[in-house]
């Protein structure tokens, strides 16, 4: 592999890059993201009506938990099995 691939796809992806001396440190980094971003919940339109004089159109919604958060669609349980792979890679990295 040359560089720091464009897409990782799975945990898989992950474990093999911590393994890389030259990668280690990027993807510690993408897998902070994963697991801090707040993607818990997600908005469902409810509805949708146009206003036929002013062409203004008014859109309900609704908070829905989110079926498919970054962390599970990359092959991870729960945020905290996100976790405890950095810090796994972290002692390694001290050892």
């Amino acid at each position: 592999m040359k560089g720091y691939p464009k897409y990782i796809a799975t945990r898989r992806d992950f474990e093999n890059l911590l393994k890389m001396p030259e990668h280690r440190d990027r993807a510690l980094k993408d897998l902070a993201t994963i697991r801090d971003i707040a993607d818990d919940k997600a908005i469902e339109v409810v509805s949708s009506t146009k206003d036929e004089k002013t062409g203004k159109e008014t859109v309900v919604t609704k908070e829905i938990d989110n079926a498919m958060p970054a962390y599970k669609i990359k092959g991870f349980k729960s945020r905290q099995e996100v976790a405890d792979l950095i810090s796994a890679a972290d002692v390694k990295k001290e050892v």
